[in-house]
């Protein structure tokens, strides 16, 4: 599952990072327990992995989270394990969508953050992204790179001239090498 920030509270995020960045991970995670926890869906809470991403591989300012969920819950009295109710989902993104945002919202009224975001922002749908992830495992390496490395690494930097870097990054679409 990817949760991103919509780009209008990006200023106010790089601006409150603690406040925000700790809010987009604990919203991302409450708002998928809320769902999993619903016997509609799961009835249980899932075991969840989350890391922050601030950058894109294009280095452009894109703070979203990342959360390795599993597809069985542990129940309320914690004796049992509960699948999925659906094997193509594990919850509605839409809904999840919807709590996300809403949790965002409460969570930067309670910091007194709330006027510093333009009122379209609530009205708007904001992105969550689930995908079907197999074992899990390919999604754990991937998170894994980014926990201990730094936004830009040496080999990346191709040139520094007259005061103007330039770096390079493969596109996640085309997989193709980009230079900036």
């Amino acid at each position: 599952m990817t949760f991103t920030l919509p780009a209008e509270l990006r200023a106010l995020a790089r601006c409150q990072q603690k406040v925000v960045y700790g809010l987009l991970l604990h919203a991302a995670a409450r708002s998928l327990q809320k769902l999993c926890a619903d016997p509609q869906w799961m009835g249980g809470q899932p075991s969840l992995t989350g890391v922050l991403h601030t950058w894109t591989r294009a280095m452009l300012y894109h703070p979203h989270a990342h959360f390795l969920v599993s597809a069985v819950g542990l129940s309320d009295d914690e004796q049992h394990w509960l699948p999925a109710r659906h094997p193509a989902f594990l919850v509605p993104v839409r809904a999840l969508s919807k709590i996300f945002r809403a949790k965002i919202r409460d969570g930067l009224r309670t910091a007194g953050l709330l006027e510093q975001v333009p009122a379209k922002v609530w009205r708007q749908p904001w992105v969550v992204h689930a995908q079907q992830a197999g074992r899990g495992e390919k999604v754990l390496e991937y998170l894994g790179r980014y926990v201990f490395r730094i936004a830009m690494t040496q080999p990346r930097l191709d040139s520094l001239h007259q005061g103007q870097v330039t770096f390079h990054y493969r596109d996640g679409k085309s997989q193709q090498i980009q230079q900036v």
